[in-house]
């Protein structure tokens, strides 16, 4: 069973979102003209990174051959200058405790991203080739970590779907740079724009390589925000999953910005609990 509790958020942005959907809601009861692909999956974007949040974070791990291995995680995000800022550090097991990621987008809408391995006591920077590596040994990827934007993808038409009894839109987009996959397709709730499967494609294939699943029944709702206390992604290539347990979640938490540095990294400094 997941625990966890989300306290109030308080930002203008979660007040913006609700606003976006509750329009999309009242166009369809008047049957007004459906909305654009980029102004509802901009919105589900910001419902999903734009959230400061501290919270603890349990990966479960699962190889073609059906054994497991567990990962204990602090996990803080912190929107700083309308830029995602997440750091990220192992607490279990013991011989892996204390190697952190650090991820910081730029201006540009760049990433850095940066990993601290306690054994070497060093840290080693992320290049844009290493963004599909797995994070942690998971099935989750350093590029899961980042702050998702339209401009980001060449989007297709919007299409109406149904999803588990549940009215969906449905949204593809090309990469419109080079990449780990050529295209994506993202599922979202027209009720309230949360994300509920995200799929990713090689170049010319027709089944996906990778899919992040979000049940409903796993998802909290508070000032506009509906955020995802358990993830399922699945690699299709190689067989494996990982089940992403988000507990002890509280958002919009008193954050300092120090911790972002690469000095948090080193220094091993102690992070925020939830």
């Amino acid at each position: 069973m997941i625990g966890g509790s989300i306290r109030r958020i308080g930002s203008g942005l979660a007040i913006s979102c609700a606003i976006a959907f509750a329009a999309v809601a009242t166009a369809r009861a008047q049957n007004a003209p459906q909305p654009s692909s980029a102004s509802v999956l901009s919105a589900a974007f910001a419902n999903r990174y734009e959230v400061d949040a501290i919270s603890r974070i349990e990966l479960v791990m699962c190889n073609g051959s059906g054994e497991e291995r567990r990962r204990k995680v602090q996990y803080i995000t912190k929107m700083i200058e309308q830029r995602l800022h997440t750091i990220a550090r192992l607490t279990a097991p013991e011989y892996l405790r204390g190697m952190t990621i650090l991820t910081i987008e730029q201006r540009d809408r760049s990433h850095d991203a940066f990993v601290f391995l306690p054994s070497l006591g060093k840290t080693r920077r992320v290049t844009t080739a290493q963004k599909g590596d797995a994070f942690f040994g998971s099935d989750l990827t350093y590029g899961d970590l980042e702050r998702k934007r339209i401009d980001e993808f060449e989007l297709g038409a919007l299409a109406v779907s149904e999803r588990e009894g549940e009215a969906i839109y449905r949204i593809g987009g090309a990469l419109v740079r080079k990449g780990n996959y050529s295209r994506v397709e993202f599922d979202i709730a027209q009720s309230d724009g949360a994300i509920l499967e995200t799929r990713y494609y090689k170049r010319r294939e027709q089944r996906p390589y990778r899919v992040l699943e979000a049940p409903r029944s796993a998802m909290v709702e508070q000032g506009g925000h509906v955020l995802p206390t358990r993830l399922l992604v699945s690699d299709v290539l190689r067989g494996t999953s990982t089940v992403v347990l988000i507990t002890d979640f509280r958002v919009n938490a008193s954050i300092s910005d120090r911790i972002f540095t690469v000095a948090t990294l080193e220094q091993q400094r102690k992070l925020p609990e939830p």
